[in-house]
């Protein structure tokens, strides 16, 4: 665990700073699923969504390419695109982020009238990407695939009067492989700001071998956010 926080305090302090041409930062809420199966494959319907805050920074690459700059280039790809304006204009238009985040995956449930919750912490990397759409009036919508690593930071169960550690939880504790996929929709304010709303349905790809109970997070976030452009 102490080396995925420092490869994520790396990824803060070193390579965004180093490659930012856009930054992108935004937060929201996120509502969780807990998909829980035990060890005979039966699903528990106990469980309800909870609501938790998730935030994202992140570095944002807008276009794959620079045509006017690739054009001039003496290369293959240059003469490609030199030949084909139609492969630069859909080049052009997708794009990718790197980034981290920290995300609450939450839950509430209860079995025969006794309540109980799940709150916990997690950090993580991810990567999107993108397609955008340009829309009339200095609007956009961007549609991304998204990747994430995700580790739990905090988190613990109340069950009846008890509290539960779950950093101690394989099932919590393992990296979350999580994918999914969003939608941006984006409005542009100025030449260095633009602002827009996200939406993202992910779930984890990862849990615990066939024969032994699994719990899988499918989180549905919605956020705000706002992209500074160079």
């Amino acid at each position: 665990m102490n080396k995925f926080l420092l490869g994520i305090f790396l990824v803060c302090c070193f390579a965004i700073p180093a490659l930012a041409q856009q930054i992108k930062f935004n937060q929201g809420i996120a509502l969780t699923k807990f998909d829980y199966q035990n060890q005979q494959g039966q699903n528990f319907q106990g469980l309800k969504p909870g609501s938790g805050l998730t935030f994202s920074l992140s570095y944002h690459k807008a276009s794959l390419i620079d045509s006017t700059k690739d054009r001039t280039e003496h290369t293959p790809l240059a003469s490609t695109l030199s030949q084909s304006t139609s492969m630069a204009k859909f080049l052009s238009m997708i794009n990718y982020d790197l980034g981290v985040q920290l995300t609450q995956f939450n839950a509430v449930g209860d079995i025969q009238n006794n309540a109980f919750s799940y709150q916990t912490d997690y950090m993580g990397v991810h990567g999107k990407l993108g397609f955008r759409i340009s829309l009339p009036w200095q609007l956009s919508l961007n549609l991304q695939g998204i990747a994430s690593l995700n580790k739990i930071l905090h988190g613990n169960q109340l069950l009846t009067n008890r509290y539960v550690d779950l950093t101690e939880d394989p099932q919590f504790s393992q990296v979350k492989i999580m994918a999914g996929y969003g939608v941006e929709f984006e409005k542009r304010f100025s030449p260095k700001l633009a602002g827009f709303f996200s939406y993202e349905q992910t779930q984890s790809v990862n849990s615990n071998p066939v024969g032994q109970s699994t719990l899988n997070f499918k989180p549905t976030a919605f956020s705000l956010g706002v992209r500074f452009l160079n």
